[in-house]
């Protein structure tokens, strides 16, 4: 009887301490679909869905999260290469599809600024290839103050890319229910300014893994190094459906200096698939319990 007591105590115990878990942890998503898929202003794909999810535990009074972001073309983008006007191939334009997976931590220090670090690795499946890079990993340091504008710096490495950012943001969101009487509308806005710099990555050799297929004797430059500024806006119409159901529909537009030379990512130079300045549209349909 002791034995089954006992036994009921510690089930009891397992299941409260399960439930309290639970009732802890958060869970985030988001299904969108972006007409261009361009991240820090250098366009990589076309049309694109871009599922994500996140989870989130609060630890020593911060918030410990991990998720999962995915970019999966529509139809990958492609552009013609031609050597002495003669056509030798296609490149394709970007990465195709990728998929991001990350964790961080994040702490308020005080009741208006909270620090956040944490990693990203990045993984295309589809990239390939002599002096292909099919995989980075990134780590990053933030701090966002809880005030007007909401500003944020946050600073980035990439090891694999010996790439260095530093990216600075600021957002507003206006709640047009005040003013039309339409709860759960807003507009929420947003601006960035980011400097990069890349390290060369060939290892000293020159490669040719962004020709699709490969030309003989055609190769990339033996120093990818590269670097460039840029910036963006964005503006997005946002309803809320219930407490935790939400969808928008936005504009962006994003600009940067780079040249037609030099690398990034491993996939040429920011504007080698697209113009410096880049408009795109987007929606999305997120979920958080």
């Amino acid at each position: 009887m002791k034995k089954t007591i006992a036994t009921i105590a510690i089930i009891g115990a397992a299941t409260g301490a399960s439930a309290d878990f639970l009732s802890d942890l958060s869970i985030s998503g988001t299904f969108d679909f972006e007409t261009e898929y361009v991240y820090r202003a250098s366009k990589l794909a076309d049309q694109s869905f871009q599922p994500s999810v996140e989870f989130g535990y609060p630890v020593l009074g911060g918030d410990l999260y991990a998720g999962v972001w995915t970019n999966q073309p529509i139809t990958p983008a492609t552009t013609a290469i031609t050597v002495g006007g003669i056509p030798v191939g296609t490149a394709r334009a970007g990465i195709g599809n990728e998929i991001d997976f990350y964790a961080g931590y994040a702490y308020p220090v005080t009741d208006i600024f909270t620090v956040d670090l944490g990693a990203t690795y990045y993984w295309y499946p589809e990239s390939a290839g002599a002096g292909a890079i099919n995989h980075t990993t990134e780590v990053y340091f933030g701090v966002s103050a809880d005030v007007l504008l909401s500003p944020a710096v946050y600073f980035y490495y990439d090891f694999d890319l010996k790439q260095t950012l530093v990216e600075l943001s600021i957002g507003y969101s206006l709640d047009l229910g005040e003013y039309l009487g339409a709860e759960g509308l807003s507009i929420d806005t947003g601006a960035y300014f980011g400097l990069l710099n890349t390290g060369d990555t060939s290892g000293g050799s020159a490669t040719n893994f962004i020709l699709n297929p490969p030309v003989a004797g055609l190769t990339a430059p033996v120093d990818n190094s590269n670097g460039y500024t840029y910036g963006g806006v964005t503006g997005d119409l946002v309803y809320a459906f219930s407490e935790n159901v939400s969808g928008s529909i936005g504009v962006r537009w994003s600009i940067n200096n780079d040249g037609d030379s030099g690398t990034l990512a491993g996939n040429g130079p920011a504007n080698f698939f697209g113009s410096a300045s880049q408009v795109w549209f987007g929606s999305t349909l997120g979920f958080s319990y």
